[in-house]
């Protein structure tokens, strides 16, 4: 620190990385195995991501959805925050903790998937990790064969087109 004459006057420089922000972390798209017993390796591009503190839980569109600690956190907080009576909070809480599992992997990398996770989300024996960001996905391969679909250079670009400018008319609109 260098004195710049002025009382008590200091600079404070602060980096952040990629994975600080969240960009780049959870991304990608992976197969793998699932054995008899209901466990599954993480791939390890993205386990690195995923803390102590995440959560294993149901997700939307039979799926599973991992989601490191402060992803769930926010999660929980827009359930509560959406309940309009105490008795619809409490149901909200419920749908979403009571299936939920700590995220914790064996010494060779595996995730135990119970066996409700595996029946909501339909998962036989192949399941298909992709990386939403914020989250991983975690989908049987029968529905993502089902589901998946090329997307050619033009659907991208169309969507690329409408979420940007949708998302400069809403940055741009009075709060």
């Amino acid at each position: 620190m260098v004195s710049s004459g002025e009382p008590d006057v200091t600079t404070v420089r602060l980096e952040q990385t990629q994975s600080d922000l969240g960009v780049g972390s959870l991304c990608g798209t992976y197969r793998h195995h699932v054995d008899e017993k209901g466990r599954v390796a993480i791939p390890a591009q993205m386990r690195r991501f995923l803390p102590e503190g995440s959560i294993v839980t149901l997700g939307a569109e039979t799926r599973l959805m991992i989601w490191p600690p402060d992803a769930w956190a926010g999660h929980t907080e827009l359930f509560l925050r959406t309940a309009e009576t105490e008795a619809q909070r409490r149901r909200f809480l419920r749908i979403l903790h009571a299936k939920a599992s700590n995220f914790e992997v064996d010494a060779q990398g595996r995730l135990l998937l119970t066996a409700h996770q595996r029946a909501f989300a339909k998962i036989v024996d192949q399941v298909i990790f992709v990386g939403t960001g914020t989250g991983v996905e975690v989908i049987a391969d029968e529905i993502w064969k089902a589901e998946e679909e090329p997307i050619t250079p033009e659907e991208f670009t169309q969507v690329w087109d409408f979420v940007h400018q949708r998302g400069s008319s809403a940055s741009s609109s009075p709060a």
